[in-house]
């Protein structure tokens, strides 16, 4: 799993922090969920209804006051990111702008809940997502993110459809392919 700490410039595992974000994960109360997503690249963005990273935010208060979080899974770690600004977590992954051509769009917002932090916690150890794997069209971010965010919002939750994404990234490779088709058939009867 990967540790950002935007307030501090930190990027990766860093052991001197763990003990901190344990204390607020212990301490801190879910007031705010999000559920955003983004292009899959700046390329992409015509198809964003389909092919897309969707990540969650959520607002805390603790001990040190309120902190935004980000939480999502790519193909290689769990990313959970902390910062006093909303935008830091949003915006940016591991000190960088996540796109530059398209814009973060939200979802979801619950503006009101209240959950603990240590429950989420729990719950993500005892569904032992540090271990399921990264599948394109079954186990990825999407899956994870509704995961988090049904988890917290409840009983509100995001009607995603892992079949239907199938179904729409199939349609979208077709419609994709039918004009190669037919340049490629135009080319072998010239």
């Amino acid at each position: 799993a990967v540790v950002s700490t935007q307030s501090t410039g930190q990027y990766g595992s860093h052991q001197p922090i763990i003990k901190e974000l344990m204390k607020q994960i212990s301490e801190g109360r879910i007031t705010q969920i999000r559920l955003y997503k983004v292009a899959l690249s700046n390329l992409m963005w015509f198809a964003d209804s389909v092919l897309f990273h969707a990540f969650v935010i959520f607002k805390t208060v603790d001990h040190k006051g309120e902190w935004w979080w980000s939480i999502e899974k790519n193909q290689s770690s769990l990313v959970l990111q902390r910062s006093h600004v909303e935008s830091d977590v949003r915006d940016f992954l591991s000190g960088r702008k996540r796109r530059t051509f398209v814009n973060v769009k939200i979802l979801l917002d619950e503006e009101r809940c209240d959950s603990k932090f240590k429950f989420l916690h729990s719950h993500l150890i005892f569904t032992n997502q540090l271990a399921v794997g990264y599948k394109f069209a079954e186990k990825n971010c999407k899956g994870f993110a509704k995961e988090v965010f049904d988890f917290i919002a409840a009983p509100s939750s995001w009607d995603y459809d892992p079949d239907n994404d199938l179904k729409m990234v199939s349609s979208l490779l077709i419609f994709i392919s039918i004009p190669v088709v037919g340049l490629l058939t135009r080319k072998i009867r010239s």
